[in-house]
Formats: structure tokens, C-alpha cells, sequence
């Protein structure tokens, strides 16, 4: 399932940031403009078997397509490992976790390839989020609402501070994360995404990959954040946070 929906995200990220529909037209390749078949729609499979080019003209697909569905894939599976039941709440809970990873996914994308975090994307997440913070009960509205305003409050101080380098997608993004990891989980979000972000931007500076006063996306790097807290739980991941900072 997590392969499929990987599949559809592909689709998602390639039409939403030029506003075109996601329903139709059915899929097609980009250079020669033919229709796929179901074969070549399968996921991983197809891509493998043409060898990331189209059949008919021989145009590149494009390697994002495979990683997309292999990343999806692989979330979707982990979470299905760590469901705690099998009854409807279990089940309910899977779906709705896999549904913020493939949110996470579609904004990865997006801001790497367009650097947008859409609001066609966040609003509906951040709807998902609070229903499911009411349905689950009032032990955890306040660390959840909590962490969605510290999230988002953040980077909104961020922005009124210094206005470069962020926008509001970006604080947007920390507070719907915010409110699926709750408090104290955001803060390490938080932590992590800055962290992992100025090192690369290290990196990127430094291999003359980008040059000074460029800006490196941050949705990315909050959306990682969030995804380590969704995979491990958030005792785990302040566990193993705990354990970097007494070996630094």
C-alpha cells in the first residue's frame, strides 16, 4: 500500500505547485505526452523494468519517482510493524500516521524542487491533525495544541526577527508538526532540523554547492524531524537525544 501511495505522491508533488488537477488528465509521460498503461504504473517495478525512461520516447523519468516510492513504502511498513492492535482503533491509527508520513513526503519534495510547502497540502493536514487530537481524548490536548503552537511560534519568531531565509510554509509546517508529535517532541524537531540543516548548509557552502546569502530549504529538515519522532515515539527519540548530549 505504502508503494502505491508513494506512487500517487509522485503525481501530487509534480501537479499541486503548478496548479493543475491531480484527478486528470491520467497520467502521462512529460516529454512525448503518452498515456500509461497500468503496467508501467506499477510501483518500483515499472521503473525498474524501462530503466527509468519512457518506453516510447526514451526521456528520463527521473530518479525522484523511485526514491519517492521506496521512501513511502518503507514508512508505511514501519509503522504497520509498531501497530499496537488490530481492532478499528488500531487500524485507524495506522492510517492516520501514514497519512502525516505522506504528508512529510509531499512537502520534502516540493520545497526541495519548487521550495513551496503548499497550502493545499498543510491546511488539510493541519484539519487531520486536530480531529484526530479531539477523537483521541483530553489527556492529550494540551501537549498536542501545545507543541503545534510552540512549532509554529518558533519559526514565526524566526521570520519576524529575521525575515530571511523562512517563510510562513515553513512555520506552517513546525506547528502541523507540532501538533502530531506534541510537547516536548517539537523541541527536538526543532533541534534536530536546525542542527541537521546548518551542517548541510555547511556542506553545501563549503563544496561552492551553494554560495553565501543562498538559502537551503528548511522543510525538509522539519519534516525529517518530525518523521524520526513518528518512527521511534517520542520517549525514544528524547532517549537517544539524551545519549548524543552526554557523548558530546
Amino acid at each position: 500500500m505504502g508503494l502505491a501511495v508513494g506512487s500517487f505522491l509522485n503525481v501530487v508533488a509534480d501537479r499541486l505547485p503548478n496548479d493543475e488537477s491531480i484527478v486528470s488528465p491520467p497520467s502521462r509521460c512529460g516529454a512525448c505526452g503518452r498515456k500509461l498503461t497500468a503496467l508501467e504504473m506499477i510501483p518500483v517495478v515499472s521503473f525498474l523494468a524501462l530503466r527509468g525512461r519512457c518506453r516510447t520516447c526514451g526521456a528520463s523519468i527521473g530518479a525522484r519517482v523511485l526514491w519517492v516510492e521506496l521512501a513511502t513504502g518503507g514508512l508505511f511498513a514501519w509503522t504497520a510493524s509498531r501497530a499496537s492492535s488490530s481492532d478499528w482503533r488500531g487500524l485507524l491509527h495506522l492510517v492516520v500516521v501514514s497519512a502525516y508520513f505522506a504528508v512529510l513526503v509531499v512537502v520534502t519534495v516540493t520545497d526541495l524542487e519548487h521550495g513551496l510547502i503548499l497550502d493545499k497540502v498543510i491546511y488539510p493536514a493541519i484539519a487531520l491533525a486536530l480531529i484526530e487530537i479531539l477523537l483521541t481524548g483530553p489527556q492529550v490536548w494540551l501537549p498536542r495544541v501545545l507543541g503545534g503552537a510552540v512549532g509554529a511560534g518558533v519559526i514565526a519568531l524566526i521570520i519576524w526577527l529575521s525575515s530571511e531565509g523562512m517563510g510562513w510554509g515553513d512555520a506552517k509546517l513546525a506547528g502541523f508538526i507540532g501538533l502530531i508529535t506534541g510537547w516536548p517532541g517539537v523541541g527536538f524537531a526543532l533541534f534536530l532540523a536546525f542542527v541537521v540543516g546548518g551542517l548541510v548548509a555547511g556542506v553545501l557552502l563549503a563544496t561552492r554547492r551553494k554560495r553565501r546569502g543562498q538559502t537551503v530549504a528548511l522543510g525538509p529538515f522539519l519534516a525529517a524531524g518530525g518523521a524520526v519522532l513518528l518512527l521511534l515515539g517520542t520517549d525514544a527519540a528524547l532517549n537517544v537525544f539524551h545519549s548524543l548530549a552526554r557523548l558530546l
